[in-house]
């Protein structure tokens, strides 16, 4: 099912599971550097960070969590 979605249920469904799972992992990496960027710039990452990636999962499909896993992948 990689299709892109193809009614607004479907679409506010795949962005609150994107938002949930990667804003999870955005909040981890921004606490890493919260000291020295500082608390607002911090939040504004993070929030521009999740809906950025949030809105590509859900207006891509499901073809968007394979790229973007691949993407954020570290190991080889």
């Amino acid at each position: 099912m990689s299709d892109p979605p193809q009614d607004r249920l479907e679409f506010w469904i795949r962005f609150v599971c994107a938002f949930l799972f990667f804003g999870f992992i955005a909040a981890l990496g921004v606490v890493r550097v919260i000291d020295s960027w500082g608390l607002l710039t911090g939040i504004a990452v993070w929030a521009a960070v999740s809906f950025a990636i949030s809105f590509y999962a859900a207006k891509v499909g499901d073809e968007a969590w394979h790229s973007l896993i691949r993407f954020f992948r570290w190991w080889p």
